[in-house]
């Protein structure tokens, strides 16, 4: 009886701490403009406290957990494959692969081992897929969604957890109240970054349509979505804007071999500068790119930093050729320009980094300190889901963290702009 119990409790006390850690993505999500900073605030400290308290079963749960109320929704793509029945088992993996690691993270008791571990958890990035960064927990909260804030209060949660523990509960209440006031007030007293304006003076327009993945490539209707995105860009123009931001691939076609498409873009750019996504082939290559036309020109920016297993497999090639072979019917991994630094461009003389999609959550297209940065995105692969909130909210914690303003346009999902 003793052993159920133990592992009841274990198990309890995973679950339990997989919800704190994972409810600034449902607050968000459900809340919006209601989601106060106290609920993450509160939800950060309890999942940090609990963290403490996992045994290694718990701290199993507890990943296991995260895995699937983070990423239940990677495996929804499936759908368009027909392969709906293999969503189950992405939940599986993603379970698996996240208990593995906070099994881990407490493997051993000591506090300085499972500091240091969560502390470096946003390191570790399985099939180089980054998404997982639990410093994002804070970003809204009250404190500053960086290492070092999250690093301290780690450290903060502990010492109250061990003045709790001997029954000291009047210092313990008091420390953690003042700890936290000690990580708040700096940020809002204006010792890091205020809130601010947009970087840019331009007048910028971002756009969110709703066109369902499975109608995208449908030829029957590729006449009437150039038509839509053409009268976005008109009513754009129309309204005076300097620049007109469509989503990744609006144009679902191979843009390059369109010239009659290219030129009237270009026509219209004389007026207002318009980024869009859209393919781009060359022989046998297929890139996922972004197109600048302005003054009458055309720019194309290739995908940097493709999407694991969503665009590329992350597997020895002869592996990679089976995986696409058996489950996405012979169709090749897309191709990216190499990496050698952020696509940027300059729009009416003010520099832009550019990012599609999974590259806007990307440390890399942030490294420079850009004032500001252009993501594209096209998130009808797994609505309706969480999916477009964690991004917002990681493109929000690196916003942050370094300073940039972000433009946002998106399919299936809200536009938006995020300031510092």
């Amino acid at each position: 009886m003793k052993k159920h119990s133990k592992a009841l409790t274990s198990f309890t006390l995973g679950a339990l701490c997989a919800l704190f850690f994972s409810a600034f993505i449902y607050l968000e999500h459900f809340l919006g403009d209601f989601n106060a900073p106290i609920f993450s605030t509160l939800c950060a400290i309890g999942g940090i406290f609990l963290y403490f308290k996992l045994s290694r079963l718990g701290a199993f749960i507890c990943g296991a957990f995260i895995g699937i109320l983070w990423f239940y929704w990677v495996g929804f793509s499936f759908r368009f494959y027909d392969l709906t029945l293999l969503i189950p088992l992405v939940w599986v993996v993603f379970s698996l692969i996240y208990g593995g690691l906070f099994y881990i993270f407490c493997f051993f008791q000591n506090p300085i081992y499972r500091i240091v571990s969560l502390a470096l958890s946003s390191f570790v990035r399985p099939f180089g897929f980054n998404w997982f960064i639990i410093e994002s927990i804070l970003t809204k909260s009250y404190f500053f969604p960086s290492k070092f804030i999250f690093f301290l209060l780690l450290i903060g949660v502990l010492i109250f957890s061990l003045t709790l523990s001997k029954k000291l509960y009047k210092i313990s209440f008091s420390w953690l109240i003042l700890f936290c006031l000690l990580l708040v007030l700096p940020h809002y007293i204006g010792f890091s970054n205020p809130p601010m304006e947009s970087h840019s003076k331009l007048k910028i327009k971002t756009l969110s349509l709703d066109i369902p993945q499975n109608l995208r490539w449908d030829s029957a209707h590729l006449n009437q979505i150039i038509e839509q995105n053409y009268q976005q860009i008109l009513e754009a123009k129309a309204e005076n804007y300097d620049l007109v931001i469509l989503p990744e691939t609006a144009f679902p076609l191979a843009l390059n071999l369109y010239p009659s498409l290219i030129e009237s873009l270009k026509t219209t750019s004389q007026e207002i500068a318009i980024l869009t996504g859209a393919l781009y082939q060359e022989n046998k290559r297929v890139f996922n790119s972004a197109y600048l036309f302005q003054y009458g020109e055309m720019k194309v920016f290739h995908k940097l930093i493709l999407v694991p297993f969503g665009e590329q497999i992350p597997l020895p090639n002869f592996l990679a050729k089976w995986v696409n072979q058996v489950f996405f019917g012979g169709a090749s991994d897309f191709d990216s320009a190499e990496f050698k630094s952020p696509n940027f461009a300059l729009i009416n003389g003010e520099r832009f980094q550019i990012a599609i999609c999974y590259e806007a959550t990307r440390e890399e297209f942030y490294q420079d300190f850009p004032k500001n940065l252009i993501a594209i995105s096209n998130n009808a692969w797994f609505a309706p889901s969480v999916e477009a909130t964690l991004q917002k909210l990681l493109m929000l914690y690196f916003a942050k963290n370094y300073n940039t303003t972000i433009f946002h346009s998106s399919n299936a999902s809200p536009n938006f702009t995020l300031t510092p």
